[in-house]
């Protein structure tokens, strides 16, 4: 009895593999869901799922995808944070004696830095140098050196801590 393919292994077969692989990694990286993505391949969403988990390539095309997409977006936010220049082309449909014209108008234009931008790749990149509130950080971390502060989670167990429960007292 033949051996029955996965879908992974029949587009290997039929040689269209990389081509489905690096149309997946494309559709990712335009942010399109996984749920539309499966669609796009003619598959369920279980099974392409299925699919990632068996095939680390088919699973690297999504990491893939999202590293593109990353890229793309710091990229845009590094042009806004900087000032850009672009063109603006506006048409112009004009009519004359002897027809209509169209006239296209290029016009230059440079943006100008945006401050918040700037503000979040200089605290992303060098850290904590460029954050606002760089002081009470600081001042945070030499209380925690000094071991004046003692941080614990809120769902912690307080018996394990030495935490004494205090009772609140009966009204009379």
């Amino acid at each position: 009895m033949p051996k029955v393919l996965d879908t992974y292994q029949q587009w290997e077969a039929d040689g269209v593999l990389d081509e489905r692989i690096k149309s997946i990694q494309d559709m990712v990286a335009r942010r399109i869901i996984q749920k539309d993505i499966a669609k796009a391949m003619n598959l369920s969403e279980n099974t392409l799922i299925k699919l990632k988990r068996s095939h680390p390539r088919l699973n690297q095309a999504f990491i893939n995808g999202d590293d593109e997409l990353k890229y793309k977006l710091m990229d845009a936010l590094f042009q806004r944070a900087v000032g850009m220049e672009y063109e603006e082309v506006q048409t112009i449909i004009e009519e004359t004696s002897s027809g209509t014209k169209k006239r296209l108008v290029k016009t230059k234009k440079k943006a100008l830095p945006d401050f918040n931008s700037l503000k979040y790749l200089l605290i992303i990149k060098f850290g904590r140098e460029y954050n606002e509130r760089k002081e009470e950080i600081d001042i945070m971390l030499k209380r925690i050196e000094k071991g004046e502060e003692t941080w614990i989670n809120e769902h912690s167990d307080e018996e394990t801590l030495g935490v004494v429960n205090i009772r609140k007292q009966p009204k009379k």
